[in-house]
C-alpha cells in the first residue's frame, strides 16, 4: 500500500487499505497502520477531497484499541478522520463539563464505549419487579441524560454500545428464568436501548458480538484486571467489523449489490464440462449441501434488497440451465439483475454490470473461489469490495456474514423490494419491442408517479435516501430522523417525497427534497433522487411540482443549492439540460419558474 501512495496510485493505495481492513489483523498491525497513514497524511487527505470528520471516544474503560481502528475504517470508506479520546473512565463527567477538551474538539461523531462493567448497581437477589423496573429507569435516565448534553454540546452523531453480556453468571441455567438476574436485567437494559436507536443515537450492539465471539473469550479476565480493556484486544478485528458496518450505514456506502461466481462458488465442479446435471448442488454431497446453504443465504439477502448478480467465465445458455431445471438450486434465473457469462476479464464484466444498473463500482461486493480472479478484480477495480471464497464451503455464509458489508442502517418497505427494482430494469432493457423514441420507450412503461408531503411511516425511508444516495444528490446535506420531524411542521419548511411505479416494478419512495422559503424564495436545500429511476422525467415532474410548490407560497424565486462532488455529475447535467446556469455561488437560480409543459407527460396519475 505504502509503495501505492510513493508512487501516487492513490487508488490503487485505497484498495489496498480496503481489502486489509477486511481481513484479520493485531492491535499491533493495527498501530503499524496508523503510523503508516499518519506518514501519508497530507497524500490521503488530497484523495478524499476534503472529506474528513471529526471522531470522539468517550469509555467506561481502556478505549486505546477503539481509536486505533477509528482512521482505517473512515478511510476505506473514504473519509479522513481526526480522532479525540476522552481520559479514562470520563463518559460520565466529562459531557456534563462545556469546558471540556471534547467540546473544544466540536466532533462530528461521538462514540460511548460503555459495557455491564461500567454498571455500577444491580438488582438485588430475589428483587420485585417493581424494585428491578426501578433501578433500569435510573439507568435509563442517566443514559438519555448524557445523550442530550453531548447532543445540545456538539450536535455529533452518537454512537453508543449496549451492555455486553454479564461476564458472572452465578445463577447457571436458571439466569433466564427471573427478572432479577444480571442476565436478564442486561436484556432489559438493551431493549431499552434499541428504542432509542435512529432517534438521537445509534446502537453498537455489543452485545451480539460478545455472543458471537464467545463470552469466555470476550471477557479475558487478565485484560480488564491488568490493564482495564473492556474486552480481550485480540477480538479488535471482530469488533471493527462490527463498527465498519454501522459507519457505512451512517455515511451511505453500505453496498448495494453482490456480484457472484458460478462454477466451485455456487455449486461443486464446472458446469461447461459436467454439464448442468453433473455439478455437485444440494443434499448429493456434504460439499453440495454446504454450497446449496450458500445460495439460500443470497437469496434471503435478496429478500431483504441487496442485488445479486452473476460474473462468470461460461456458456451463458448452459449456466443458466442450472438455475432452470436443478431441483436443489435455492436461486433462479430471474432472481440475479444481472447476469453475465462470457470469457472477458472479470473487471470487464464488473464495470459493464455497474454500468446496467446505474450502480458505482464502490457499490459492489466480488465473490469468487478463485484467488488469480480475486486478484486481477483487486488490481483493476480497486473500488469494488473483493471476498475470496476459498477453502471450505461450509465456511461461505460466514465469511461474507462477518464482514457486514450489506447491513443497513435501518429497514423500510422499500429496502424489501429494491432487488425486484433493479430486476425490473433488466427486463426493460431486455424487452425485445424496441420502441422508435424515447418517448415511445417512457410511455410504454405506463409510469405512476405520487409526489406529496412525507408521512411518519415514511421518514425513515426519507432518512436513508439523504444518507445514501450520490448520483442525484445536489448539495450532499443529509438529514437525521429527528431533524425531518422537526422540518415536517417547520411552517417555512417544505418536504416532498416522490414515489413511482410502472409496468414491472414498484419502485417505491425513490426521491425527496428538502426546501425553505425564505424572502419570497423557495430555497432547495437538498434533492436526492435514486438513480434506480434516472431519466424517467421523474426529475422533470419534480420540478415541475417544486414550482408549483413555490407559487402556491407566494415566491418569486426558486433557488437549487448546488454543491459539487465526484458523484453527483449526473445532478448537475440535469439543470444543463434545463438550461438554467450556476450562480457565483454555486446555486441554481431559476427566475422563469416554468419548464416545459409536457415534461412529465409520460406519467398516467400525478398527485
Amino acid at each position: 500500500m505504502n509503495e501505492s501512495v510513493t508512487a501516487g496510485r492513490m487508488d490503487a493505495a485505497w484498495g489496498a487499505l480496503r481489502s486489509a481492513v477486511l481481513e484479520p489483523f493485531s492491535l499491533l498491525q493495527l498501530q503499524q497502520l496508523n503510523l503508516r497513514l499518519a506518514a501519508e497524511a497530507t497524500a490521503w487527505k488530497e484523495f478524499v477531497s476534503g472529506r474528513q470528520l471529526r471522531i470522539a471516544v468517550l469509555g467506561g474503560y481502556t478505549t486505546q484499541p477503539i481509536t486505533q481502528l477509528l482512521l482505517p475504517l473512515v478511510l476505506a470508506e473514504g473519509y479522513w478522520a481526526e480522532i479525540h479520546e476522552a481520559t479514562y473512565n470520563t463518559f460520565e463527567t466529562e459531557p456534563l463539563d462545556p469546558k471540556s477538551s471534547l467540546y473544544e474538539f466540536k466532533p462530528d461523531i461521538i462514540l460511548v464505549a460503555t459495557g455491564s462493567v461500567n454498571l455500577t448497581s444491580w438488582p438485588a437477589p430475589g428483587a420485585t419487579e417493581d424494585e428491578v423496573s426501578v433501578l433500569a429507569e435510573r439507568v435509563r435516565q442517566a443514559h438519555v441524560q448524557r445523550w442530550a448534553s453531548l447532543t445540545a454540546g456538539t450536535g455529533a452523531q452518537i454512537i453508543q454500545h449496549n451492555f455486553d453480556p454479564p461476564s458472572t453468571r452465578p445463577l447457571g441455567r436458571l439466569e433466564g428464568r427471573y427478572a432479577w438476574s444480571s442476565t436478564n436485567f442486561v436484556r432489559r437494559l438493551n431493549a431499552m436501548l434499541w428504542d432509542f436507536d435512529g432517534r438521537g443515537i445509534r446502537v453498537l450492539d455489543i452485545h451480539q458480538l460478545a455472543t458471537d465471539c464467545g463470552s469466555r473469550q470476550w471477557h479475558e479476565p487478565r485484560w480488564f484486571f491488568h490493564s482495564k480493556h473492556g474486552f480481550a484486544p485480540g477480538l479488535i478485528h471482530h469488533y471493527g467489523r462490527a463498527l465498519s458496518g454501522l459507519l457505512r450505514g451512517m455515511f451511505g456506502t453500505t453496498r448495494k449489490c453482490l456480484v457472484t461466481d458460478l462454477d466451485n462458488t455456487l455449486w461443486v465442479g464446472v458446469v461447461g464440462d459436467d454439464g448442468p446435471e453433473g455439478v455437485e448442488l444440494g443434499t448429493v454431497s456434504a460439499t453440495g449441501e454446504a454450497h446449496a446453504a450458500f445460495g439460500a443465504y443470497l437469496k434471503a439477502l435478496r429478500g431483504l434488497g441487496v442485488v445479486l448478480a452473476v460474473n462468470s467465465k461460461n456458456d451463458e445458455a448452459v449456466a443458466a440451465e442450472v438455475f432452470a431445471t436443478h431441483p436443489e438450486s435455492p436461486l433462479r434465473r430471474d432472481d440475479f439483475a444481472a447476469f453475465v457469462c462470457n470469457w472477458n476479464r472479470k473487471s470487464d464484466n464488473l464495470r459493464d454490470i455497474a454500468r446496467r444498473l446505474n450502480l458505482g463500482l464502490d457499490s459492489l461486493v466480488f465473490v469468487d473461489d478463485s484467488a488469480a480472479e480475486c486478484e486481477e478484480v483487486r488490481i483493476a477495480c480497486p473500488e469494488v469490495t473483493v471476498v475470496e471464497l476459498s477453502g471450505d464451503a461450509a465456511h461461505f455464509r460466514q465469511r461474507v456474514e462477518a464482514l457486514q458489508l450489506f447491513a443497513p442502517l435501518d429497514f423500510t418497505a422499500d429496502d424489501f423490494t429494491r432487488a425486484q427494482s433493479y430486476h425490473a430494469q433488466a427486463l426493460m432493457a431486455a424487452a425485445t419491442d424496441v420502441p422508435a423514441t424515447l418517448g415511445d420507450h417512457l410511455a410504454g412503461l405506463r409510469m405512476e408517479a405520487k409526489l406529496a408531503t412525507p408521512q411518519a411511516d415514511d421518514v425513515t425511508r426519507v432518512e436513508q435516501l439523504f444518507r445514501k444516495t450520490n448520483q442525484f444528490n445536489l448539495s450532499g446535506v443529509r438529514y437525521e430522523r429527528t431533524e425531518l420531524e422537526r422540518l415536517l411542521h417547520a411552517p417555512d419548511a417544505v418536504v416532498l417525497a416522490g414515489w413511482l411505479t410502472d409496468r414491472f416494478a414498484q419502485h417505491g419512495l425513490v426521491a425527496a427534497v428538502v426546501a425553505h422559503v425564505e424572502e419570497g424564495t423557495l430555497i432547495v436545500d437538498n434533492w436526492v433522487m435514486s438513480c434506480r429511476v434516472f431519466t424517467r422525467t421523474l426529475e422533470e415532474c419534480m420540478v415541475n411540482h417544486l414550482l408549483a410548490v413555490a407559487k402556491g407560497r407566494g415566491c418569486h424565486t426558486v433557488r437549487w443549492r448546488l454543491v459539487p462532488t465526484p458523484k453527483n455529475d449526473y445532478a448537475r447535467r440535469f439543470f444543463g439540460t434545463l438550461g438554467w446556469v450556476a450562480s457565483p455561488d454555486g446555486s441554481v437560480a431559476n427566475h422563469e419558474m416554468s419548464v416545459s409543459a409536457d415534461a412529465c407527460h409520460t406519467f398516467v396519475q400525478l398527485t
